[in-house]
């Protein structure tokens, strides 16, 4: 897991580098209306790289340990030669395909990610314990997964002010930021070689202590806990099915709110400062989330964190469309950010628990690419129609309450079903 930490370290670090060169500031130096189509475009633009991930390449990572491994050199390899590209083309056409490349590069990343957690963490943790408490192989699963997303937003946060500091220098600019951004790919390809050979140190070890180990999958018992009394048996698809429509209204919340904050402060030509303060109460907001979601899950059960996201998220919401002020809609971004973060790294340990390991790929591609449309049909709301913040404000928390009492009944139903 060490290992996985430091290349999603350089991963996130690479992805913002280049967020930042490839970003500029076309919002703020256009008219709204001239936003809006590009954006619509820029939105639609964003589900191309899931469209193929989910289909074409994820069963690739469901075909072993080696497999992801080598999807995740493929990735940085991929990065590197498109940024390196990138920065040489600038102002070019070529921008466009080089930059769906490297997106498509980096959502491939982050679905092997996913599928590689419970593969490592099952060499040293015993994961064989049954889950009918609130702590058991599933809160473990949140707590790696918390580590990887805190230690993600800190290298983010770090590259994103070298890369914005670097913007601002004269003759340095996009291109040299791309190349930097070479930096942190090359040192992730390192630390993938180091990674691949304690891989294989280990499974020696485990073939020499037990030679059946050879035919077994060190980390199988994690989809197979025993079904608790009044549960659905299986292999949790109807939970996670159900957990994906409670993530989904989450993802869109942020779309929705992002855009909605976004196109209102610019109709009341507010300052980049102000819009800058409510991205960066989202980002604390999902930087808190991987701080207290693996507390909160020793208490209760990852099901449980998806309700109270829900619930929180619509009474925050109620609060700020009555106030409905820049304070209030800091705090609302704080809390969307907080929530949807919260969420993710819940319904990923569902997935790692309840879903058969030789199946993640495929799943965690299918599942995003669902979160992604849920995101981008929420930003096109506010994009393509003029919304008061209040008004707003009482959408996202609708929104959130209906979902919450849908997830709630769909709860109670696959408890006492049969």
């Amino acid at each position: 897991m060490g290992s996985l930490r430091r290349i999603h370290a350089y991963s996130v670090s690479a992805d913002t580098l280049t967020t930042v060169a490839l970003a500029g500031t076309l919002f703020f130096s256009i008219s709204p209306q001239a936003a809006k189509s590009q954006i619509a475009l820029y939105l639609a633009l964003t589900m191309a790289p899931f469209a193929i991930v989910s289909p074409i390449l994820s069963p690739a990572l469901d075909r072993g340990k080696v497999a992801r491994r080598l999807v995740l050199l493929i990735s940085a390899i991929v990065r590197i030669a498109a940024a390196l590209a990138m920065a040489n083309n600038v102002h070019s056409m070529l921008i466009f395909p080089l930059a769906l490349a490297v997106l498509i590069s980096s959502k491939l990343y982050l679905v092997a990610k996913a599928a590689l957690v419970p593969e490592l963490l099952g060499y040293g943790v015993d994961m064989s314990q049954t889950d009918s408490k609130p702590i058991g192989p599933s809160s473990i699963l949140v707590k790696a997964n918390s580590q990887l997303s805190m230690l993600g937003a800190g290298a983010g946060i770090v590259a994103g002010v070298l890369g914005a500091t670097l913007l601002k220098i004269p003759h340095i600019g996009s291109p040299w930021i791309l190349r930097i951004e070479v930096i942190p790919l090359i040192l992730m390809l390192g630390e993938l070689s180091v990674l691949a050979r304690e891989a294989r140190k280990l499974d020696r070890t485990i073939i020499k202590s037990d030679p059946v180990a050879k035919d077994k999958n060190p980390q199988e018992e994690i989809g197979q806990s025993k079904p608790k009394k009044n549960q659905p048996s299986g292999d949790g698809y109807s939970t996670t099915l159900l957990a994906s429509a409670a993530m989904a209204v989450l993802r869109s919340g942020v779309g929705f709110f992002t855009f909605l904050i976004a196109f209102s402060l610019k109709r009341a030509n507010s300052s980049a400062y102000e819009y800058g303060l409510v991205l960066l109460a989202s980002a604390a907001g999902a930087i808190l989330a991987t701080a207290t979601t693996p507390k909160v899950r020793l208490v209760i059960r990852e099901q449980q964190l998806l309700l109270a996201a829900l619930v929180v998220e619509t009474v925050c919401a109620i609060v700020a469309a009555y106030f409905a002020d820049i304070a209030s809609q800091v705090g609302l971004a704080l809390i969307v950010g907080w929530v949807a973060a919260s969420g993710k790294l819940s319904f990923d340990a569902i997935v790692q628990h309840h879903i058969s390991q030789d199946q993640h790929g495929r799943i965690f591609a299918k599942y995003e690419m669902r979160f992604q449309v849920a995101w981008v049909a929420g930003a096109l709301v506010p994009t393509l129609i003029n919304l008061p913040l209040r008004s707003g404000d009482a959408i996202v928390a609708s929104s959130a309450l209906v979902a919450a009492l849908f997830f709630a009944t769909g709860r109670a139903a696959l408890r006492f079903r049969g």
